[in-house]
């Protein structure tokens, strides 16, 4: 399946990239997606998420990070 939507962000403290792909469900509407986060399906029992999920984990990893 082809991905809807991919996000890269990069990483220039630690030198690391971050590549999202999200695919739509077929049946869950507009707001829940299939994500992979480099190559890796996320999170680990791949469940659908929402974006706005999506977004604060992200956040919270890249505040923590720091």
């Amino acid at each position: 399946m082809k991905a809807d939507w991919r996000i890269s962000i990069k990483d220039y403290r630690r030198n690391k990239n971050l590549k999202i792909q999200l695919t739509r469900l077929p049946f869950a509407g507009k707001c829940q997606f299939w994500t992979r986060t480099n190559g890796e399906p996320w999170p680990k029992d791949h469940r659908p998420v929402s974006l706005t999920r999506l977004l604060t984990a992200v956040r919270k990893s890249l505040v923590k990070s720091v």
